[in-house]
């Protein structure tokens, strides 16, 4: 369940930053550093480093960093995963607004301001994320942004929309503007207005992944739109191991089953978890294709397609094993949304 939220001081114009962070202390500098050099706001700021379980050293890095730095507040826990990283981060916070930024980013020097100026010029507005941008040039970083950027092509580019899988090879462009006709989560270095927090809760503490997903789904259940504006970009620090990211995508597969699963249905049958099975690897197939067409181009398919098929096999993997395992536990349908 998700965790109820109190900010009893988040009454103030101000904005609070958290930066989530566990065992990654030189990436986190560099995202430390990114902050230290943020232009005047005009408006108080607090950065919160919620260190979830480090041994590394990130306690005794991030203390000497911030030891001159009255602004900046350091909370250690003992690892519990992000989501409740995020919990902790957001009850230490006593600002109107707060931005949770992950130690892998690189937050440009306007990054404050630019949310002063958005929720300033949008008071309707409750939550507002940005675009992902890679940080370096390697093949594999620019293979992740691809499989990223993708993501964010179909999820802009195909809502409330009539496209169909003819379209496969007919490139898609989203249009650059400030919209909240889209699918995507309140993540990438999202902002959000505290009192949503008191309003719909905190993280679902149960995900170890996808809880930016969850929380999401309780936004758009409560009709609470997330704007999604690309004129931001936050530059992201790909993990060069092509395993941690195969990980890292079938953890969200895991995720993806969770949220979109319907607890009244019946359990799955074999038959219906064979067929899943098997839609799950064409699907695997297809979206890897797609994704790099998008991105990549002719010249370049054959490189990155490997490696995205890859990751598009791992999330679907991790998508039909959450299937057998609920299928154990509790009651869950076959019949899901093959394109979380």
């Amino acid at each position: 369940m998700h965790t109820k939220m109190t900010l009893e001081n988040a009454a103030a114009e101000g904005l609070s930053i958290i930066v989530l962070t566990r065992n990654r202390r030189e990436l986190l500098r560099g995202c430390l550093e990114s902050l230290f050099a943020q232009e005047d706001p005009g408006i108080p700021l607090e950065f919160i480093v919620v260190d979830d379980g480090s041994n590394d050293g990130t306690k005794d890095m991030v203390r000497r960093l911030t030891a001159s730095r009255p602004q900046w507040k350091y909370v250690h826990q003992e690892h519990m995963g992000i989501a409740t990283a995020r919990n902790a981060g957001i009850r230490n916070s006593r600002f109107a607004w707060i931005a949770i930024v992950a130690d892998d980013y690189l937050l440009p020097a306007g990054y404050a301001r630019s949310i002063r100026d958005f929720f300033r010029d949008h008071p309707e507005a409750q939550i507002v994320r940005f675009k992902i941008v890679a940080s370096a040039g390697t093949f594999f970083c620019r293979v992740l942004n691809a499989y990223h950027e993708a993501s964010v092509i179909r999820r802009l580019a195909f809502r409330n929309s009539t496209w169909n899988r003819r379209g496969m090879w007919q490139r898609s462009v989203a249009e650059e503007k400030i919209t909240t006709d889209h699918d995507l989560e309140a993540a990438g270095a999202a902002a959000f207005r505290a009192g949503i927090f008191q309003q719909i809760g905190g993280f679902d503490e149960s995900f170890s992944r996808g809880e930016d997903s969850d929380f999401t789904r309780r936004l758009r259940t409560a009709g609470i739109p997330v704007h999604y504006s690309p004129f931001m970009h936050i530059r992201h620090r790909y993990d060069p191991h092509l395993w941690t990211a195969l990980k890292n995508v079938f953890a969200a597969g895991r995720a993806s089953w969770r949220i979109n699963a319907a607890p009244e249905q019946k359990p799955a049958s074999v038959a219906c978890i064979l067929r899943l099975g098997l839609r799950s690897g064409l699907a695997a197939l297809y979206w890897s294709c797609w994704r790099t067409w998008q991105t990549a181009g002719p010249a370049r398919f054959f490189l990155y397609f490997p490696v995205l098929l890859l990751l598009e096999t791992s999330n679907r993997a991790g998508f039909f094993s959450e299937c057998v395992r609920s299928r154990k536990q509790t009651p869950t349908a076959c019949h899901r949304r093959l394109n979380p």
